[in-house]
């Protein structure tokens, strides 16, 4: 199970380096493919657009040959696209590369949650993957100033180069050391195995549509919009750092603050915390760099508490539909992302002052995050997640 978890992590790792990358890669290969700003948010779409659409296929195919080959022969496609994009010299081939990298990413994350899902007890499973979380969110860091530094060194088809080389490597070590779970341990007993789950769990759409939210300004959009409303002033390379920092700092805290408070409360404080931040610097976004960078990190450490939204859905997903309910749910998340980033783009390209154009950005960045909170605060059975909560409250130290 060690050599598993270390190949997730890895996998995890380029995942999570490929969800960021574009904020530090796509400024330079945008002004190199003479591309505008709705192109830019259209290149970004297209990688979290095919890693969305592809979650409820992944499940399916996990649920019929397991995690290992469909997640292997996925990841030479993401690596493909990396290569493809290093190559690109347009508009379209950077999409068709863009959109290979998402398929490459689509099954690794899911694959954690099913195969540590399958194979260990609830509560060991569910600190596994906080394991695998944690460790793979250096990828957001990796994405940041060391990129800077090696995209300004040796230039960003360098640096798609080299992300190809490792995400092939990934790959071969998914293949070499996953194999087949079985299942261990009970099953949470709130899992209602009728057709009424999805109207149950309809309360939680929203929060999943919003979660990776924050983490658009992140990967795409905190280069841009340091760039425009501030100039030269900000160095986008370690902002990028910081706020990668404070996400990593925080995925390691979420299993020590869950001995002390309940998932649901630290959903809840998460996305209030992001809808106060956006709704700050919607006001005034050239208020302060420094502001606007704490601003960013709470947003972006919204995404860490995806494991708890996820442990509370499944206590209502039924055993025999689990992967395809985790596609779903994550196809949710990851189109999200992509929505909101072709969103923010057309907003850019409306020739607006660059304050202007950032100020209705954050603040529909805000109304999202509002209305999610609104929804699962007025609509979440009462009786709803307490299974998921009691496993989480109480993880394993291992």
């Amino acid at each position: 199970m060690r050599a598993v978890t270390m190949a997730f992590s890895a996998a995890f790792l380029a995942s999570m380096y490929f969800r960021s990358y574009f904020s530090i890669v796509g400024p330079s290969l945008a002004r190199d493919l003479m591309l505008d700003p709705a192109e830019f948010g259209w290149l970004v779409s297209a990688f979290f657009a095919s890693f969305g659409v592809l979650q409820v296929p992944v499940g399916i195919a996990f649920d019929r040959w397991g995690v290992r080959w469909p997640t292997t022969l996925m990841m030479i496609v993401g690596a493909a696209g990396s290569a493809l994009l290093a190559c690109a010299h347009g508009f379209g081939s950077a999409a068709i590369g863009q959109t290979a990298i998402g398929i490459g990413c689509a099954p690794i994350f899911m694959g954690v949650l099913y195969f540590l899902g399958s194979a260990l007890p609830p509560d060991r499973a569910g600190n596994s993957a906080a394991i695998v979380s944690s460790v793979g969110s250096f990828g957001a860091l990796l994405s940041a100033s060391p990129l800077s530094w090696f995209t300004a060194t040796f230039g960003w088809r360098s640096a798609c180069w080299s992300a190809a080389g490792v995400m092939l490597a990934c790959a071969v070590a998914i293949a070499l050391t996953v194999g087949e779970a079985t299942s261990r341990g009970p099953r949470p007993v709130a899992k209602r195995k009728n057709m009424r789950w999805p109207m149950l769990m309809s309360y939680i759409l929203p929060i999943c549509f919003t979660l990776s939210l924050g983490g658009t300004f992140r990967n795409a959009w905190a280069g841009p919009y340091v760039t425009g409303v501030f100039g030269q002033n900000g160095n986008i390379g370690l902002i990028l750092s910081a706020v990668s920092l404070f996400g990593i700092a925080t995925s390691f805290l979420l299993p020590l603050m869950l001995l002390l408070i309940s998932a649901r409360v630290l959903i809840l404080a998460s996305f209030a915390c992001g809808a106060i931040c956006a709704t700050l610097i919607a006001i005034a976004p050239d208020f302060s760099l420094v502001l606007a960078t704490a601003a960013l990190a709470f947003l972006y450490a919204i995404g860490n508490v995806h494991p708890l939204v996820m442990t509370e859905a499944q206590t209502l997903i039924p055993d025999h539909m689990r992967g395809v309910g985790l596609g779903a749910l994550n196809t949710l998340v990851f189109l999200g992302v992509s929505a909101s980033s072709s969103a923010f783009g057309e907003i850019a390209n409306m020739s607006l002052p660059p304050v202007v154009s950032y100020q209705f950005i954050f603040a529909l960045t805000a109304i999202a995050l509002t209305g999610a909170l609104f929804a699962y605060v007025m609509f979440r059975p009462p009786t709803v997640g307490r299974t998921s909560e009691e496993t989480a409250s109480k993880p394993t130290l291992e």
